[in-house]
């Protein structure tokens, strides 16, 4: 259905659209780790897995998807804690058959190193935090790559591909670049990196930005000719971008409420360049009560997405009033009147990076 909305002195069509290129899947918000980066270490929510009845509901909607291109199993959580992850992957690959991301902190990979080769995952994200704050596991998560990659030539199989996320912060890039260079000796060939965003105020001091991107130097010259990398940015710029909404994408939680993205996934807290900021988790719909192409071209998610496409929200993080204006303390609702909040987002400034 055609929505119009009034715009100053006009009035605005919105059509409805089938258009969901993407689809992140958060099988389960629990973790095997706790780092104390984490954004979890704020969730007012319990942990929980998404249940078979919602999973159901979900695939009946992801069907009716007919430009679906890519399914992440991700989110704040760890996937392969799921029992049903292999099911999952089974139907996401054979039934849907569409490109399967999945993301993990790597500790428990090991264990389906032959299931994700034999599944036909397309990509599979890993984090190699070396920074005291993270986990810590990189050996783990090494010998585990190595072997994937190994099994992988030796079965002459193209896929999974392996990408590697790494988390900077003012300890961590210090070895960064020897960190990345070891990945990719062993056939590592996508590179992610982000910065740290805090959830505590002791972590504020650990932040890089703002900073001159020259810092990056040694990462650059690691990954250059040898892979592919995604680089943050390490000052605010101009241009404000949401891949989420660039994507089409959409991120369905455990319990099938449906997000438009990881920070409003979650009632949290985080520190954006030191000012403290609650996070309320804003869903626009459930996949138990209504299908995903419904709430997608629902009256709210349709100006949601508008809005943030074009950029007509405000520009929290560099207005000279957001010392004491009572607006940037939350996502609740900005100074334009619109809820939830996007003005202080680091995502859309590339500070903040996810697969």
């Amino acid at each position: 259905m055609d929505e119009k909305f009034k715009l100053k002195d006009a009035f605005l069509t919105i059509p409805d659209s089938d258009n969901i290129r993407k689809v992140y899947i958060e099988p389960t918000n629990s973790c095997n780790f706790s780092c104390k980066m984490c954004f979890k270490n704020t969730f007012v929510e319990k942990d929980g897995f998404m249940d078979n009845s919602t999973w159901e509901n979900l695939k009946h909607s992801l069907k009716k998807l007919p430009y679906l291109k890519e399914v992440a199993l991700a989110g704040i959580g760890e996937p392969l804690l799921h029992k049903d992850i292999k099911d999952m992957i089974t139907f996401l690959k054979n039934e849907l058959g569409c490109y399967l991301t999945l993301s993990s902190n790597g500790y428990l990979l090991g264990r389906f190193v032959d299931f994700v080769i034999d599944a036909g995952v397309d990509n599979i994200v890993v984090s190699v935090d070396n920074t005291p704050v993270g986990h810590l596991h990189n050996s783990v998560v090494y010998k585990t790559l190595k072997a994937l990659i190994e099994k992988r030539k030796k079965l002459k199989a193209d896929k999974p591909a392996v990408s590697i996320e790494i988390v900077l912060d003012k300890q961590s890039i210090k070895d960064a670049a020897a960190t990345i260079e070891s990945f990719l000796e062993i056939g590592v060939k996508d590179v992610i990196v982000s910065n740290i965003l805090p959830v505590f105020e002791a972590l504020c001091d650990q932040t890089l930005y703002p900073a001159d991107e020259s810092i990056l130097k040694e990462i650059v010259d690691a990954v250059q000719a040898k892979a592919s990398a995604t680089l943050p940015y390490l000052s605010i710029k101009t241009e404000r971008k949401c891949n989420f909404i660039s994507k089409n994408a959409t991120v369905v939680r455990w319990d099938g409420e449906v997000a438009p993205c990881y920070r409003f996934l979650h009632t949290s807290v985080e520190y954006v360049l030191g000012r403290k900021k609650q996070i309320y988790a804003h869903s626009f719909g459930n996949v138990n009560d209504k299908e995903l192409i419904d709430i997608w071209n629902s009256r709210d998610y349709k100006w949601f997405r508008f809005i943030v496409e074009h950029s007509l929200y405000p520009s929290c993080i560099d207005c000279s009033l957001n010392s004491s204006c009572d607006f940037v303390k939350d996502t609740e609702i900005d100074c334009f009147g619109l809820s939830p909040s996007c003005g202080d987002c680091l995502w859309s400034r590339n500070i903040i990076i996810c697969p």
